[in-house]
């Protein structure tokens, strides 16, 4: 299957998947920073487990350059809109753009193609999403300070986040969407067949 532009259809079901992704994503993320910060350092992993069934029923119906971008920048847009810091939406930005175009490209896609795309869109949302509590401390110090957060809480992030640990949790991110992708591949099987992506 060749690659063609996206059309209406295409934008409304990629923004409607993008949407539930999104929620998915505040979900997981809310939940994990409630219990602690051992469990909030790996929540990007945990959601690209998730969203790897949304992700891939997306790249199925539209396997289609410029989708995963779209879903990337959505999310990235919407990470701003409520006051996270400035390189989680920056990284599922770039994460989707350098996915989609140096992954996915112009040509025949397949299922190896956005499995692999959505694990480097996962690692580098990850490193958006994490690495700041080491390599930009005091700002993201700053603003989760301001945010409300308690000192020892925050404390508690940028000790979880030291060398090697910090490298744990992006490896762990690449891997997470790997996972989410073959999830998504075996639970939307029916889908890939559909589009001529997998043999029945």
């Amino acid at each position: 299957m060749k690659n063609t532009k996206l059309v209406g259809k295409d934008l409304i079901l990629t923004g409607a998947l993008t949407a539930l992704m999104f929620v998915i994503y505040m979900i997981i993320s809310i939940a994990m920073s409630f219990a602690g910060p051992v469990t909030n350092v790996f929540y990007p992993p945990v959601v690209s487990v998730v969203n790897g069934i949304v992700m891939m029923l997306l790249l199925a119906k539209v396997p289609k350059l410029g989708a995963l971008s779209i879903a990337g920048i959505i999310q990235g847009l919407l990470s701003f809109l409520v006051g996270a810091f400035w390189t989680v939406g920056t990284g599922l930005i770039v994460g989707a753009l350098l996915a989609d175009f140096l992954i996915i490209g112009k040509n025949e896609i397949s299922t190896k193609k956005m499995i692999a795309a959505y694990s480097v869109f996962s690692g580098i949302f990850t490193f958006g999403a994490i690495a700041p509590m080491n390599l930009l401390r005091e700002a993201f110090m700053e603003l989760t300070l301001r945010n409300g957060v308690s000192q020892e809480y925050v404390d508690g992030l940028v000790r979880m986040t030291q060398w090697p640990m910090l490298t744990i949790i992006i490896i762990a991110g690449f891997v997470g969407g790997f996972i989410g992708g073959l999830l998504g591949l075996k639970v939307l099987k029916k889908h890939f067949v559909k589009a001529g992506l997998v043999q029945a």
